[in-house]
Formats: C-alpha cells, structure tokens, sequence
C-alpha cells in the first residue's frame, strides 16, 4: 500500500488523498464501508424484506446481514423468499461469482430486486493482479450482461463513481 500522499481541508474536515500506481484516490477508499456511497441509491429499489450479502460492519438499514465473519454462508442463504437482495464489494472476493449469483437469485420473489455494488476496473489498487483478495473484476456492461445471461430482467447500470465503483440491478422475472 501507498502512504498518504497528502491532505486537503475541506470545510471543518480533511481529505486524505494516496497514490497507486502514479494515480491518485480519496484514502476512504481503502478504510472499507463502500456501501455508504451507494446507500441512497439502493434505497430506492432495496425496498420490503431483503439480504445484504456480504454486509461485514456495515449492513444495508433495513436489510438482514449475511456475512462470512459472522459464520454465514454466502452460498447457503437462509430459506425464504426476499424482496431484494444486496451486495456491495463482496461478489469479487468469492470462488465462483456465477453460482452465488444463481444462488442469491433463488431466494427472490419474482419481481425481486439483485443490487450489485462492485470496484470498476478502471481503478488499478482493486484490480486481481495487484489486490489478491479480489480474484474477478468486471465492466459495468459485462456485470449487466452476465445478470441477462442469468436471467435477470430491466438490467441497469451504472458508471464509475467517485468512489471508484459501479451498480449493477437486476429483477427477476
């Protein structure tokens, strides 16, 4: 990891900035709880009784936390069928992203929301080769397509944002 490169004042507080790689990021990038950038977004479709797959300290409001540190399963989720189920910066730590996806998708009611919260590629420190606990990363067109294939339905998705990351939503039909 970088040292910090250098801080900025911002009104009463500070923004810590490192460089990777000849590149500079916010150092809250590196301090975990990516979901409190997505948050008011997945609000808006994470709605009813839901899952936040992968939660760790931070869960989704609302959501039921399924977390690995916890003892839970990611690929036995609990039996029932949810409303939504959401994930921020879990689906590039697991084996095989495509089976817990089908998993997750088996627990939705139809009409039920999948919430993706993902690193995009185009930032160099989440990228496998160079961040060992990330094994995939995808584009955000390639995340959607891969949530068609599967068979999920009005697929969206976002861009990069400022925190370096991308939505990706799908419905079961």
């Amino acid at each position: 990891m970088s040292a910090v490169l250098k801080q900025r004042n911002i009104g009463s507080g500070i923004v810590e900035l490192f460089e990777y790689r000849g590149v500079r990021y916010p150092d809250y990038l590196r301090r975990g709880n990516a979901m409190q950038f997505i948050e008011p977004t997945a609000k808006q479709f994470c709605r009813g009784i839901g899952l936040d797959i992968g939660c760790g300290k931070w869960p989704l409001p609302g959501a039921r936390p399924i977390d690995r540190e916890r003892g839970d399963d990611v690929m036995a989720l609990p039996e029932g069928i949810f409303d939504y189920a959401f994930s921020s910066h879990l689906l590039e730590h697991l084996a095989d992203p495509v089976a817990a996806i089908e998993h997750w998708k088996t627990r939705l009611r139809a009409g039920g929301v999948l919430f993706l919260y993902l690193p995009h590629p185009d930032m160099a420190y989440w990228k496998p080769q160079h961040c060992r606990r990330h094994l995939h990363t995808w584009t955000p067109a390639q995340m959607a397509e891969l949530l068609r294939d599967i068979g999920f339905v009005d697929v969206l998705h976002s861009e990069r944002d400022l925190a370096w990351s991308f939505a990706c939503v799908g419905f079961n039909p």
